[in-house]
């Protein structure tokens, strides 16, 4: 009898000694672009922190195609152990507007934690007249639709944020999709088109040169690289939050204590002084919310910003 109740007791313990002995073999992080933009970029910078937490190797794996779509589909359909892991920018929630997708962002993941956001911005060329908001406001008013702003595609960040602006100022705009920032630059820079709708990261080359002006700022703070430049918010505008968060998500199931474990040893990444110095040559700042605040904030934003792309008949490129 005393011999059959300590393999029971033995076999109740092996669930909690099986999670305690997490990770097992290799993690690897899915990023659905390819190796050397600003996602893949951070989450290089995150890997060797946590492997090093972990005591197991961290293995960055470039899955690209639709926009992430495919590194987030493997994702949801991986086993909730611990050992698949997203990371992402927003565009995973905005996705949710342009494309049928395989998985539902609220109910396949376990959101883990963001850990950095880079804000839109609205620039415009050095030799453009609109030099305010209250500028542009003007201008849009006076010539509903004449005015343009460019963004680096469809259905991505510039796009969204622009769209957002006009739908919250009740403003018209059109929208110039180009392929990238370089020719997006190039024709704002010329003055062919007025405005270019991007974040900090992707204009502080030109801004730095003298090239672009920033004429106001999303997000909940002023940006460090331009502390002179208002915010919507501060200008008395109520307009959704609109740039690039960061963040890691797990499949949805992966245990509780797992999953707090996990954003324990993320959350002390985001305080490490290397990796806010590394992180700010990308000119985005750390910004920490843990799994709980992580998920209502993906929860608040899927339906925000499908109701953008369906006013905005936004299609995927």
């Amino acid at each position: 009898m005393l011999r059959r109740r300590a393999v029971f007791a033995a076999a109740l313990a092996m669930p909690a000694l099986a999670q305690s002995a997490w990770p097992e073999r290799p993690v690897r992080i899915l990023v659905g672009f390819p190796p050397g933009g600003p996602t893949d970029y951070v989450a290089r910078l995150i890997a060797p922190m946590l492997a090093n937490a972990w005591g197991q190797q961290v293995i960055i794996e470039n899955r690209g195609g639709a926009n992430g779509t495919l590194a987030t589909d493997a994702v949801a359909k991986s086993a909730p152990d611990g050992h698949t892991l997203l990371f992402s920018g927003n565009n995973i929630v905005m996705n949710t507007g342009l494309y049928r997708l395989p998985y539902d962002m609220v109910r396949d993941f376990a959101p883990v934690g963001m850990i950095a956001f880079s804000p839109n911005v609205l620039w415009t060329g050095p030799n453009q007249p609109i030099r305010t908001l209250d500028d542009l406001l003007a201008a849009a008013r006076a010539r509903p639709g004449e005015l343009a702003y460019a963004s680096t595609g469809n259905g991505g960040n510039g796009h969204f944020g622009g769209e957002t602006l006009k739908q919250a100022l009740g403003i018209d705009l059109s929208h110039i999709p180009y392929r990238g920032t370089a020719p997006a630059l190039t024709d704002v820079l010329a003055g062919r088109v007025a405005l270019f709708m991007q974040t900090i990261v992707g204009a502080i080359g030109p801004y730095q040169n003298g090239q672009l002006r920033p004429l106001v700022a999303f997000g909940r703070r002023r940006v460090r690289e331009i502390p002179d430049v208002p915010t919507l918010a501060e200008l008395g505008h109520d307009v959704p939050d609109s740039g690039t968060w960061y963040g890691l998500l797990a499949a949805a199931g992966t245990p509780a204590r797992l999953v707090a474990r996990m954003a324990a040893d993320l959350e002390a990444v985001t305080r490490d002084g290397e990796f806010q110095a590394r992180l700010a040559t990308q000119a985005t700042v750390p910004d920490w919310l843990g799994p709980e605040d992580f998920a209502t904030r993906i929860r608040a934003e899927v339906p925000a910003w499908a109701a953008v792309a369906r006013a905005a008949n936004m299609r995927a490129e």
